[in-house]
């Protein structure tokens, strides 16, 4: 049997196992990536993306071609309730339609003034196949129809065993940290005895009907992403997959009357079909059919010492809102840096720590939220939605972690979105031109620490290259100002980033800041190293 060393094993090729690789491999990380399925995903699931998630995905070059990928359902929006899809309504189409578009319009406005990034409407089926190339020019070590065996981990790392499950072939991989993006029954949460909590299954059994059928004639030209069939022969939700032929038909069943997944042959399902859309000789081809649910789980801890939960092997949440993957990548974007920082050596192995720290917080504010979302549209169940701003659950959350340097009274809202440069909060984004191109702020970030100042920064600079030396890591220093290496396009950044000419800001490399400071500093040298020792969770002094 063949030994192997990697410095991070990832379990699983879905979305969150894909970027993982992605951002290890954007801090030059080594890696192997297992997927136990013979390649990426055949189903349609996971349709939205945030803009958040597109903003990471601009940090790896790959936006301009998920935006591509979306352009089918770019146009896609709101729901409308219908008896089939043969009778419906032309006039209450259309304004049902209007009415979606003034608050997408509205909506859009507002993100425009957060994020260089849009949603995008675009499924895993598409996605995957944009990351595994992406990971394949960056000659990164994926292996398909590979399933993990086993694994044990002591002081020293991880060893695992891992079989091609096409000739049977075993093998030893020996990492330093195994990341597990194995999926909602994840055997390495399992193994690893990390209970979940949550109200299990909050919204129903369903199955997922992936078909191929020619449905414009009934459409009329809409752009409905939903359609909530009311015939009660086939109620269910219509979905659309790339505005043409491609659907999903999500059709509920109980299993407390004895109804199961296999109760829905595909005969079964051409029957439900035809009776949702209204007519009996549509030409259908059914692609493929999975049961699935809407749950509300979450894994108590999000690693056991050498071991990471990403995605759905950490957490589960309803699909309202769209956050579910989105949730997942943002686990992975969180790690990623802070996995390089200590296998480089640059951090304590107790920053790994704040992963859980981070972003489980994060995930029971969000799969709350999500779950008050399901609540609503079933009209049951208790709901604070009036309390939560959708834009803050997408971006505006706060980080509490050894990782960051707080600020004293930082309280921080999530009935509306704050991102004002307070520590903890993704770093706000402003147009600047930079060697004569323009960009944001968030361009500037993705590998190193990032210390923004005012024109004046011959201190900061002095300050950071000697604690970058003295810690062995990157510290990039911008000045702003009409003189410096990044000029404002609009707003000011001292306004954007509440602080004075003197301040400064000091961004990690997932985009959230670190540590700020408002006002000048006698000792910025003194005090940029406790900051950096502190993050990096070495020895450090009282800051």
């Amino acid at each position: 049997m063949t030994h192997k060393h990697t410095p991070v094993l990832i379990v699983g090729g879905g979305l969150s196992g894909l970027t993982s690789a992605l951002f290890l491999a954007r801090h030059n990380i080594d890696y192997l990536l297992i997927e136990k399925h013979t390649s990426t995903a055949i189903h349609p699931k996971a349709g939205g993306i945030t803009f958040r998630t597109m903003e990471l995905f601009r940090q790896l070059g790959l936006e301009s071609a998920i935006r591509t990928a979306s352009k089918p359902l770019e146009h896609i929006r709101g729901r409308i309730a219908v008896e089939t899809l043969q009778n419906i309504d032309l006039a209450e189409l259309k304004k049902v339609e209007s009415v979606q578009k003034a608050t997408d319009e509205k909506i859009a406005k507002r993100i425009e003034k957060i994020s260089p990034s849009k949603a995008a409407s675009c499924y895993q089926t598409e996605i995957e196949p944009i990351l595994l190339q992406a990971i394949e020019q960056r000659k990164g070590h994926i292996r398909f129809n590979t399933e993990l065996i086993e694994y044990q981990q002591d002081d020293l790392g991880v060893t695992a065993t891992i079989r091609d499950r096409e000739t049977g072939t075993e093998e030893i991989i020996q990492s330093d940290y195994l990341v597990a993006a194995d999926g909602a029954k994840s055997s390495i949460r399992k193994h690893a005895n990390i209970p979940t909590t949550g109200r299990g299954v909050i919204g129903g059994h369903y199955m997922n009907i992936h078909f191929r059928a020619n449905l414009s004639h009934f459409l009329k030209g809409s752009q409905f992403g939903f359609y909530q069939i009311l015939n009660p022969e086939a109620f269910g939700a219509l979905i659309t997959v790339n505005n043409c032929d491609e659907w999903i038909y999500h059709v509920a069943y109980d299993p407390s009357k004895g109804q199961c997944p296999e109760d829905f042959s595909e005969d079964e399902c051409y029957k439900i079909i035809k009776k949702a859309i209204g007519v009996s000789n549509l030409d259908i081809a059914i692609l493929s059919i999975l049961p699935w649910a809407a749950v509300e789980k979450t894994a108590t801890c999000f690693w056991d010492k050498r071991v990471f939960l990403v995605g759905d092997a950490a957490h589960l949440m309803p699909p309202t809102g769209g956050f579910g993957s989105n949730t997942g990548i943002q686990d992975a974007h969180n790690l990623a840096w802070k996995l390089a920082a200590v296998i480089r050596k640059q951090a304590h192995p107790r920053l790994l720590q704040t992963y859980h720290d981070e972003r489980h917080h994060v995930v029971k504010e969000t799969t709350k939220y999500a779950s008050d979302l399901l609540f609503r549209a079933m009209n049951k169940g208790v709901s604070n939605l009036n309390n939560m701003d959708h834009l803050a659950i997408t971006v505006g959350y706060k980080y509490s972690s050894g990782a960051i340097i707080e600020e004293k009274l930082n309280t921080h809202r999530m009935d509306r979105l704050e991102l004002e440069g307070q520590p903890g909060t993704r770093a706000p984004h402003m147009w600047l031109k930079y060697q004569d191109k323009y960009i944001t702020t968030l361009d500037l970030i993705g590998e190193n620490f990032v210390l923004l100042t005012g024109e004046d920064n011959r201190c900061w600079r002095t300050a950071a290259e000697d604690v970058a030396s003295h810690l062995g890591i990157f510290i990039n220093v911008y000045g702003i100002g009409s003189e410096s290496d990044l000029v404002e396009c609009e707003g000011n950044w001292e306004a954007v980033y509440n602080v004075s000419s003197q301040g400064a800001v000091l961004i990690r490399p997932d985009g959230f800041v670190a540590w700020r400071t408002k006002e000048r500093i006698l000792n910025p040298n003194v005090i940029l190293k406790q900051v950096m020792t502190t993050i990096l969770g070495q020895e450090s002094e009282t800051i």
